[in-house]
């Protein structure tokens, strides 16, 4: 697989992963995938628990389903690769280059927060997105984040994942890795889109990919507005809440 380019995401979920895999899947060069077989979220507690045993899904489990690709690009954007699979990777000798994919953070705390996906809280948040109370880059004080409300934990998530982003970068950029920066703003066009695929020299689209470009901005994506809550957020308590997390995440553990 050394004549292959590797593309994955370091992102927090509800940021525009499945939108930015279909942007990708455009261009000719790229086999893109949102969440494929066999998945992280598989073992992704497992890894939390022993970071060593993501090796083993890699050798395993992974890699050799992604080796029966034929396209020089191999994508995917689950945003569980950032959360304990990357490191493991590189030291398979596979160097992957990193799409840190952002959202804005109050916009996507609240999709978390309209989902029922709270970190550390519920069933959903547990099992797919990192809390406070998991090894972590952002350490607060334990008893400080079980105070907090669900959305102020939905935020601290997206703080913390920031964070892992730019960790990644210094720890694994002087082993080749390279960190993208993408803001799912930016991707909102045809033109956006475009240009992330002249910025990462992804070729030109497909014959399929020139016939949808015009159309996927206007697409509504993984909305999956049948399952979120039908309660509103107080939206005048956010600036509140979110100032008090990052005044935690500044004082620390």
């Amino acid at each position: 697989m050394s004549d292959r380019r590797f593309l994955f995401t370091v992102t927090t979920g509800r940021s525009g992963t499945e939108y930015l895999a279909r942007a990708l899947a455009l261009f000719a060069s790229v086999e893109a995938r949102h969440e494929p077989k066999p998945r992280f979220s598989s073992c992704f507690r497992a890894v939390v628990a022993a970071p060593h045993v993501a090796r083993e899904f890699w050798e395993r489990e992974k890699l050799p389903v992604i080796a029966k690709g034929r396209r020089p690009v191999y994508a995917e954007t689950s945003h569980l690769f950032g959360k304990g699979f990357a490191e493991s990777l590189v030291e398979l000798g596979v160097v992957p280059e990193l799409l840190h994919l952002r959202r804005d953070a109050r916009a996507t705390a609240s999709s978390l927060w309209a989902l029922a996906s709270i970190p550390g809280r519920s069933l959903r948040g547990v099992r797919y997105y990192l809390s406070p109370w998991d090894p972590n880059h952002l350490p607060v004080d334990p008893g400080v984040a079980a105070r907090w409300s669900d959305y102020q934990l939905c935020y601290w998530y997206c703080l913390e994942t920031d964070a892992r982003a730019s960790e990644l970068g210094r720890v694994l950029g002087p082993r080749g890795v390279r960190v993208h920066a993408v803001e799912l703003a930016g991707l909102q066009t045809a033109e956006g889109i475009l240009a992330l695929g002249e910025r990462l020299a992804l070729g030109p689209l497909s014959a399929f990919g020139r016939l949808r470009l015009g159309t996927l901005p206007s697409r509504r994506v993984n909305a999956k507005t049948h399952q979120k809550r039908t309660e509103l957020l107080p939206l005048e308590r956010l600036d509140a809440w979110e100032a008090e997390v990052r005044a935690a995440v500044a004082r620390g553990a």
